[in-house]
């Protein structure tokens, strides 16, 4: 009893230690910065959100702030009146879809061998996928390449082959593969299974958080890559949604067919269309996030921060 007195003691003292004035001040700032942060990434969503769908007098008069003031959806309807839209929707989920599967594929064949202590050149290898990072060839010589060598000008695989996967995602999750206990894929060697069953059948069942890191970061970046897009695709019917958001936003541009007889809501509505187009590429990403956000976590410490 003596002893287990002993311990509370021990333990309320540390606590009283770790929740000095100093500890107190520095939660606070956290929780301040904390709050400014997500008010800071939330405020842009809501407010195109509502710029989008808002009374188009209201946002011609400059009244939208934070909450839609009113309601208009004929932005949204102008948008998806473009003949192009769901072209380029479905040109957009093809990029996604194949670069995350392929993105994944080589990313996690290449991080499995070099996470090995009997791979012998792991070293050597890693020091120039490393090196990658840091240099290359430079934007001419990569078209080059991609365009005249390879010859993939207006061919899909322009968007996919130059970007397939990444030097820090290779680096992430070899590292999260380092943290796999190396007895137990020894003790599955010894029973008989080869390199290959290792990576299928205990590697990647045991890899989820990282597989869905690679998956949220691969496709966030084909669902919102236009330059290549704009060096490799002349043909409009194999442009990405990404692109399209840029010519509307950038270049005051929608390929729709114009109306002479417009009504005041109409002309007024015309400065909403490039939040409408925003939303129109933004939503769908955001719908998948809440399906990954249990794996970030784990996936981004454990690949980051161990090893």
């Amino acid at each position: 009893m003596q002893a287990k007195r002993g311990k509370r003691r021990s333990v309320q003292q540390r606590t009283k230690v770790l929740s000095g004035p100093g500890d107190k001040v520095f939660s606070a700032f956290l929780g301040v910065f904390t709050v400014f942060l997500i008010v800071v990434t939330v405020y842009p969503l809501i407010y195109v959100f509502s710029m989008a769908i808002s009374d188009p007098v209201a946002v011609s008069r400059k009244e939208v702030w934070l909450f839609p003031v009113g309601f208009s959806s004929y932005a949204l309807e102008t948008v998806f009146e473009d003949p192009n839209v769901l072209t380029y929707y479905g040109n957009t989920i093809w990029y996604t879809v194949v670069g995350v599967l392929l993105g994944i594929i080589t990313t996690s064949l290449a991080a499995y061998p070099l996470s090995r202590r009997t791979f012998a050149a792991r070293k050597p290898i890693m020091w120039l996928i490393t090196f990658t990072m840091f240099f290359s060839g430079g934007m001419i010589p990569t078209y080059l390449v991609v365009a005249r060598f390879l010859g993939l000008y207006n061919s899909r695989w322009a968007i996919i082959l130059p970007g397939l996967t990444s030097a820090w995602y290779v680096i992430v999750a070899r590292t999260f593969f380092m943290t796999i206990p190396e007895e137990m894929l020894e003790s599955a060697k010894i029973d008989g299974a080869g390199e290959f069953r290792l990576f299928l059948q205990f590697v990647m069942p045991l890899s989820a958080p990282i597989l869905a890191v690679l998956a949220l970061y691969y496709g966030i970046g084909h669902w919102n890559a236009y330059f290549n897009a704009m060096l490799y695709l002349g043909k409009t019917e194999l442009q990405p949604l990404a692109l399209y958001v840029r010519r509307v936003v950038i270049q005051n541009s929608l390929e729709v067919e114009p109306v002479v007889d417009l009504t005041y809501e109409q002309v007024m509505s015309t400065l909403q269309i490039k939040y409408a187009v925003i939303v129109v590429a933004v939503v769908p990403i955001l719908c998948l996030y809440p399906f990954l956000a249990k794996y970030l976590e784990k996936g981004m410490l454990v690949g980051s921060l161990k090893g």
